[in-house]
């Protein structure tokens, strides 16, 4: 076996290692904050829908007298 040329410390690993997970947990944050987004405007469209066939279901009662 050839030895290998780069040979890192435990601590590199380690500091390695943890930053890879620090922006692991950055793109979760920020993939959250989108899904929170749209989440809130799926939210707001419900209840656009919602009051839209409120008035929907009132017209048609009145149109049937």
């Amino acid at each position: 076996m050839q030895p290998t040329l780069y040979n890192p410390s435990k601590l590199t690993i380690i500091t390695n290692g943890l930053n890879s997970m620090t922006l692991a947990c950055e793109a979760q944050e920020t993939l959250i904050g989108l899904i929170e987004e749209k989440l809130a405007a799926s939210q707001l469209r419900c209840e656009e829908l919602t009051a839209r066939n409120v008035q929907l279901e009132e017209r048609h009662v009145l149109n049937q007298n």
